[in-house]
């Protein structure tokens, strides 16, 4: 499992998510409160980092369907 830390682009804390595979940019993503996001930048956390997160989400609103 991933756990990632999300920030929405003005920097603001959008939460945490986990998820079964390596997210990449560009993808489409649920989280929070079943929210869409579109992830724009992926930042990886260094393994000698304790952290229990993978990397750092870069995201924003995913666009509704037409």
């Amino acid at each position: 499992m991933f756990t990632y830390r999300l920030h929405l682009e003005d920097g603001s804390d959008a939460g945490e998510a986990t998820y079964a595979q390596m997210i990449q940019p560009g993808e489409e993503i649920i989280a929070g409160s079943n929210e869409r996001f579109r992830v724009v930048d992926v930042v990886p956390f260094e393994e000698e980092d304790e952290s229990p997160f993978v990397g750092l989400l870069h995201v924003e609103a995913a666009k509704s369907p037409v």
